[in-house]
């Protein structure tokens, strides 16, 4: 299907930044249908927020129509088959494209839920499934209007989170995690009515990574973590969450997941501010207890990043003590420092990150260890055969290296000459 040049040029210029949405938009309206933008852009587009997630809920369209008009588009991967939700990748953006959907509790547990597309419900029935009335509104991209049947607008000028239909909120117990994290994401207040619906969410039906993925939401993009925290204190859910930190959060534990969030914005991947938070949030476990925490909340690779690993040796080789020039150089064999030393501002006041990441760089050793200076064939040339004695002469060299007093492959190589020689 091919689009006019004119159908774009007398659309509002507030789409102008939206072009593919707005393609898409055209093409489901020549088919007989409605798109419209739902969910998190429509939200933050009225708070002012830049938004990159692009979510299009096609109305009066088939499963089969629409399948075949955004393959006609670009590229289309198929995530729900049975209830319609789509990806298609065309132009700049990556559009997740779904039909309206009924969500039907069917039994226990998370598998206890029917969900079944609908384009034909309509666009009030639509919304009224959503969790939060600030996640219900719609926008016509094609009119620039904003649909708002449950009064989103004026919930997020009051400030406040407010369920959109009682009845339907706990069909997804998960909810209730969604509401924690947006009222510390934005600094919103709960109404007493959503509130009294998330006391009783049963959160044990989930699978552990939903939990997992909620919560992650809440460490990486809340201000202040511990808002968030304070409010599953509140709401009774941390037992179902984490039950062995009922009784740990404590004022130390609040500022510490605050530090850390100051501390996560000088990372640059995803991976590592969420070792930062984890670590933070999980600094009162020891032992087997943060084994156990991490085994609950399946907390093992981050797109193949060890971010299980990288939580354990962050909490443990984060002291508050001075660290010097070769404890710098031997932690950075361990972990990258970038992670360890935020890892230990956050949990100790008195252990700034910014002068160690400072003297980190100034030793090359902030973006990685030091190259080693010795082989297992610098060794074997001076006659030492592989084994034991290899292996405790290659540390030596390594511990040497970090206090300093080996800093080229000359110093090393006279080194391991002498050493060998004196042996013998």
């Amino acid at each position: 299907m091919t689009i006019e040049r004119d159908d774009l040029d007398d659309l509002p210029s507030a789409n102008e930044a939206l072009p593919d949405v707005v393609r898409l938009a055209l093409a489901v309206r020549k088919a007989g249908g409605r798109a419209l933008l739902v969910g998190g852009w429509v939200r933050d587009r009225a708070l002012g927020i830049e938004s990159k997630d692009l979510d299009v809920e096609v109305h009066g369209l088939d499963e089969t129509r629409l399948a075949e008009l955004l393959r006609r588009m670009g590229r289309v991967n198929v995530v729900g088959r049975s209830f319609g939700v789509y990806k298609l990748t065309v132009g700049a953006h990556t559009l997740d494209v779904s039909l309206p959907r009924r969500d039907s509790k069917v039994g226990p547990g998370h598998r206890g839920i029917e969900i079944a597309g609908d384009p034909f419900m309509g666009v009030l029935e639509a919304a009224r499934r959503r969790d939060l009335t600030v996640n219900a509104m719609l926008y016509d991209p094609l009119t620039g209007e904003t649909l708002d049947p449950h009064g989103g607008l004026i919930d997020l000028q009051a400030r406040r989170l407010r369920e959109v239909d009682p009845t339907t909120f706990l069909e997804d117990p998960l909810r209730a995690l969604r509401a924690v994290q947006f009222a510390a994401r934005f600094g919103f207040t709960m109404t007493e009515s959503l509130r009294a619906l998330c006391r009783v969410a049963p959160l044990m039906e989930l699978p552990a990574e939903r939990v997992r993925w909620e919560l992650e939401k809440l460490l990486l993009k809340a201000p202040k973590p511990s808002d968030g925290l304070r409010l599953l204190v509140e709401l009774e859910l941390l037992p179902q969450v984490l039950p062995g930190l009922v009784g740990l959060v404590t004022p130390t534990l609040l500022q510490t997941l605050d530090r850390a969030a100051i501390e996560r914005e000088g990372l640059h991947t995803e991976a590592e501010r969420l070792t930062v938070m984890w670590a933070a949030l999980l600094s009162p476990f020891r032992g087997d207890a943060l084994l156990i925490a991490l085994d609950r909340l399946g907390l093992h690779t981050h797109n193949k990043y060890p971010l299980r690993a990288r939580v354990i040796d962050s909490l443990r080789e984060a002291k508050p003590t001075p660290l010097s020039d070769a404890d710098l150089r031997r932690l950075a064999d361990v972990l990258p420092l970038p992670i360890l030393l935020r890892v230990r501002a956050a949990r100790f006041a008195e252990a700034p990150s910014g002068p160690d990441l400072l003297r980190a760089d100034r030793l090359g050793v902030l973006d990685g260890p030091l190259p080693r200076l010795l082989s297992g064939a610098d060794l074997a040339r001076l006659g030492v055969p592989p084994g034991p004695r290899m292996g405790e002469l290659l540390d030596a060299a390594r511990d040497a290296q970090t206090r300093g007093e080996l800093r080229s492959v000359e110093d090393a190589r006279t080194w391991l000459t002498r050493t060998v020689n004196t042996e013998g």
